[in-house]
């Protein structure tokens, strides 16, 4: 257990012991919520790009934005 500090921003720094245990790094997303029993719970989010190819492994996801982009000022997609 840690006792933290939370900044005129509201922030809180989490522990890194916590942070290890929980697989979270910088860049991650976690989600901040309270449960019934009046408690802060921080979960650790998996971001769209882990999951790339979870439903059709062979579409690939990378440079797919620009990809897009490229087709909308073409007049291919709208």
């Amino acid at each position: 257990m840690s006792i933290v500090k939370v900044t005129k921003k509201r922030q809180i720094m989490l522990p890194k012991e916590a942070c290890d245990r929980l697989g979270i790094a910088p860049g991650d997303y976690v989600k901040v919520y309270v449960d019934k029993h009046g408690r802060i719970v921080d979960e650790k989010v998996i971001g769209i790009d882990k999951l790339e190819g979870a439903l059709n492994p062979s579409y690939q996801v990378e440079g797919l934005t620009e990809s897009l982009d490229e087709e909308r000022k073409h007049g291919e997609r709208q």
